[in-house]
Parts: structure tokens; C-alpha cells; sequence
């Protein structure tokens, strides 16, 4: 009979809890924002996805490996570079904020840990700011897809605005350019057709024109995303 009764408590307290609607927090008002810097990338992928692999299963072996040694000359010819891609995709960012109306300050004193930079507990920022924008860089780089046999250009950047005292996030979202992008879809931006290298050699031989394809990457997506954070507060 014990039994019997706390069985039908439990029961009821779990319908009670079941039906009971959840709480919607009002959305904030948000005017002024403050952004926690993207860091450059500490990699650029290089990478190439051979029909041959499908066919043949040593041949994937094969193209993961000499995908992995192109990408280590890749790099190289890059980090010499004055790449400024992280200050470019911030800037840009606050630009785009600031002419919607927003106080904008950017963060560049955020303590990070060394080997997860992008790993923030935004709660522990120090900031007056209604909220916090961290924009980050989720991959940058050249790939070569199945459907093609050129390298295209790859820029996928995050964006995350986040409310103190909240545990949701205004706006959770991520930017897709050039390869990765889809016709049509309000998170992908096209890249410019025109900037297809046709062989690896084509993309050694042409690293000032990608560098400086990365950076007009990163304004375009920084436009894009702006717009959505602003609707996303609206």
C-alpha cells in the first residue's frame, strides 16, 4: 500500500512539473556591446577531396597524407605574412554595430587560456555593456571538394551574443563563406568564383591574392553576421 502511494505522489509530481509552462525571459534591451576579439588562426586547412578516395580505399590514405604536406607548405608561405585577419573581422564587426546605432567597445584585455583562446567564461568579463559579442574563426583556408577540381576559398566564422545573468544566448550562430557555403541560406556567403586556383601549384603561386581574398572574406561575413545580431536584439 506504501508503495502504491508514493508511486501515485510521484506521478503527480511529475505531471505538475510537466505542465507547468516553462519560463521566457523578456528579451533584454540591448544598446551597447561589447566584443571579445577574434584571434588570428592558429591553422589554415588545406585540404582536397579526390573522387578516387571513394573508389579505391588506399587512395584515401594516400590524399589524406599528401593533403596533410601540402598543408604544412601552406602555412609556411603564410605565417611570414602580416595576416591581419583577426583585427579585420573585429573591426569590421564594431564598424557595422556602431553605424546600426549600438556603443560598441572591443574587449582587447580578455584573459584567455593559453591553449584554448576562444574558451571564455563570459560571465567573469568586467563590463558595463548591455552584452557581450565574441566573434571567433572557426576554420580558415582552401579546399578542393569532391564536386570540384579547383581549390576555393574557406572561411567559417562563429558568432556568439550573450546577456549576463542568462543562460541563453541572444544570437548562436555561425558564418559560412566560399566552399562551404549553400545557395540561399541566411547563414552562407557566397565566394567570389573568380578566385578558383586549379592545382596546388596555382595556390603557392598566388598566396598574396589569397591573403588578401581572406581578408574581403572577412568583411563580407562580418556584414553578415551584424545583420543577423542586430535582428537577433531587435
Amino acid at each position: 500500500m506504501l508503495r502504491l502511494t508514493i508511486s501515485i505522489l510521484v506521478a503527480l509530481i511529475v505531471s505538475s512539473c510537466a505542465s507547468r509552462p516553462a519560463v521566457v525571459l523578456p528579451k533584454p534591451t540591448v544598446r551597447s556591446i561589447a566584443i571579445v576579439p577574434a584571434t588570428n588562426p592558429a591553422e589554415y586547412s588545406f585540404t582536397n577531396v579526390s573522387a578516387l578516395q571513394f573508389l579505391v580505399p588506399l587512395a584515401a590514405t594516400a590524399n589524406h597524407l599528401d593533403s596533410k604536406d601540402k598543408a604544412k607548405l601552406f602555412n609556411e608561405r603564410l605565417r611570414p605574412l602580416d595576416m591581419k585577419l583577426a583585427a579585420t573581422l573585429t573591426e569590421s564587426t564594431a564598424a557595422d554595430l556602431r553605424a546600426r546605432g549600438y556603443q560598441v567597445l572591443i574587449l582587447d584585455q580578455v584573459q584567455r587560456p593559453k591553449d584554448a583562446p576562444d574558451n571564455i567564461d563570459y560571465e567573469k568579463i568586467a563590463t558595463t555593456a548591455d552584452a557581450i559579442l565574441h566573434v571567433s574563426f572557426s576554420e580558415v583556408g582552401m579546399h578542393s571538394p569532391r564536386s570540384s577540381t579547383d581549390y576555393l576559398p574557406r572561411m567559417n566564422v562563429s558568432g556568439v551574443l550573450f546577456v549576463k545573468g542568462r543562460s541563453d544566448y541572444l544570437y548562436d550562430e555561425s558564418i559560412y563563406y566560399g566552399v562551404d557555403a549553400k545557395e540561399g541560406k541566411s547563414w552562407a556567403v557566397n565566394g567570389d568564383r573568380a578566385f578558383a586556383y586549379p592545382s596546388f601549384d596555382a595556390v603557392m603561386s598566388s598566396i598574396a591574392e589569397i591573403q588578401r581574398q581572406f581578408e574581403n572574406a572577412a568583411l563580407k561575413v562580418s556584414e553578415r553576421m551584424t545583420a543577423q545580431v542586430h535582428e537577433a536584439i531587435k
